[in-house]
């Protein structure tokens, strides 16, 4: 298996990095990704943000408004299929269909009678065509991960959605005794020791404070939980090495460091000579007697490998180490660990876990004056626009379909690590933006995380957000269909 690929897979959270570090530079100059952004204002305290029985106006949408919203058994059962009738998807003109039949397994992932369910525009790239391969072999896994922007050149057909009963599993005998261990350990209790910091040598002291900023922030607002140390990886192989023997001897036993250095030792190198910055991970070293957290960052560089002390990219490092320690804090509250893959309801579902972290970068961004109001609220704008053009490009596909570790892969396998991104992070953003507007920003940030200690991430979300999660995806999937500016004004932003 290539080295890019190992750190793919290793890094799950190094497009977060990656994401935020061009949100938070390109807000400094009004632009992210390319596109134009518009400023807004602060969320409205209306009436909405008290717990109601109410109905909610959304749900009457559902009367009259088709959601593409598909589901077929893993092993070959019965669609049933939500579409209305009336909504007929039309493909753009001159697509290309790949000759790949997604369905040749017996699981029906589009409607089509050949299984091919993308295609090409015909403004797609001749590089994209020659290189890019679906299929289940670590080439092609790896040739999608190389060339995952080339889905942008695609059309995809309707998706059908895996079936899954949405109900939270019973817990195991394992994941109780993990429980009851970390919790006896004080691990989602807020620690007395303080985060320790281990910096490489070549990060601009500039850089160093903003990342530190960040942080004590974040543990300011949200508690000190740990024990915590945090990595911040530079562009100095040797150094680089220090660090990655630092983190195995920090958060694996001694017979395993051998593993680590291998697997994560190795990514904490590559981000020092390969990657031109902004990647990391967390690590939730639960299984240790003396159990730890980590968080690795490289902070951003230029295309020649060198740091910037930019204020924009001082605040980019602020919101990335804010925004990691929110995974940090949503790690200290997850005890029931060790559920199978197949288990639903424990096991963080992706959007979940990045679109919180989102809404609480941007929220504590604001409040600590890194950035403006409008360049915060602006994301709102951008990502309900991204999310549009997602919808059109990858129709039938929501955040339904990243429940389960299952789902996630199989989605991977139609429309690549792009899709999934966009699902945990624009959308879960825009979710959590949404409940918040519903409830409050305290029931968003420690409400619903005192509970999913207890009740893990469903049956949490049905207590505190006062609706059952497959409820929620249909009233959320409603509001969807929405204009932008019809959304920006059911999130209190004036459009």
């Amino acid at each position: 298996m290539g080295s890019k690929f190992r750190l793919m897979k290793t890094l799950l959270r190094a497009t977060c990095l990656l994401l935020i570090s061009l949100s938070s530079a390109s807000a400094s100059e009004g632009h992210e990704h390319g596109s134009e952004r518009l400023p807004d204002v602060h969320l409205k305290a209306t009436q909405e943000n008290q717990k109601t029985s109410a109905p909610n106006p959304f749900l009457s949408l559902l009367n009259s408004i088709a959601l593409l919203r598909s589901g077929v058994s893993p092993k070959g059962g019965t669609s049933q299929s939500n579409t209305v009738p009336d909504v007929i998807w039309t493909p753009p003109a001159n697509v290309e269909w790949i000759q790949y039949d997604f369905n040749a397994s017996g699981d029906q992932f589009c409607d089509a009678v050949d299984g091919f369910c993308a295609g090409w525009l015909e403004t797609a790239s001749q590089e994209c065509k020659d290189n890019y391969r679906f299929g289940d072999s670590v080439q092609d896994t790896q040739t999608r991960l190389e060339y995952e922007g080339c889905v942008y050149d695609m059309v995809f057909r309707p998706y059908l959605s895996m079936a899954v009963e949405r109900e939270t599993s019973e817990l195991t005998d394992s994941q109780k005794e993990n429980a009851a261990r970390l919790k006896a350990l004080g691990w989602n209790q807020p620690s007395g020791q303080p985060v320790a910091f281990r910096v490489a040598s070549d990060i601009p002291e500039p850089i160093v404070e903003a990342s530190k900023e960040g942080m004590f922030a974040a543990i300011d607002l949200l508690g000190n939980y740990g024990p915590l140390r945090v990595y911040l990886v530079g562009n100095d192989l040797g150094v680089a090495e220090e660090l990655a023997n630092d983190f195995c001897d920090f958060n694996y036993p001694p017979d395993q460091k051998a593993y680590c250095l291998a697997d994560q030792g190795e990514a904490i190198r590559e981000m020092a000579y390969i990657y031109p910055g902004g990647n990391g991970f967390q690590q939730s070293s639960w299984t240790l007697d003396a159990p730890v957290q980590s968080f690795v960052h490289n902070p951003y560089a230029d295309e020649n490998n060198q740091h910037s002390t930019d204020e924009g990219e001082l605040i980019s490092d602020r919101r990335v180490n804010a925004h990691e320690y929110f995974h940090v804090y949503q790690g200290a509250h997850n005890v029931y660990r060790g559920a199978d893959d197949s288990a639903f309801g424990w096991a963080t579902t992706r959007w979940v876990e990045e679109g919180a972290a989102i809404y609480f970068e941007q929220l504590i961004s604001e409040r600590s004056n890194w950035q403006t109001s409008a360049s915060i609220d602006a994301r709102v704008w951008q990502d309900l626009n991204a999310m549009k053009a997602f919808t059109t490009r990858f129709p039938g596909v929501s955040m339904r379909d990243v429940d389960t570790g299952a789902q996630t892969e199989r989605l991977f396998s139609y429309c690549g690590e792009l899709c999934i991104g966009a699902l945990q992070y624009e959308f879960g953003h825009i979710a959590f933006q949404y409940l918040a507007v519903k409830t409050s920003e305290d029931t968003v940030l420690f409400d619903y995380w005192h509970e999913y200690t207890e009740l893990g991430w469903a049956n949490a979300f049905e207590k505190v957000f006062d609706r059952s999660i497959a409820d929620f995806y249909t009233e959320f999937e409603a509001f969807l269909l929405l204009s932008v500016e019809e959304q920006l004004d059911a999130l209190g932003i004036d459009p």
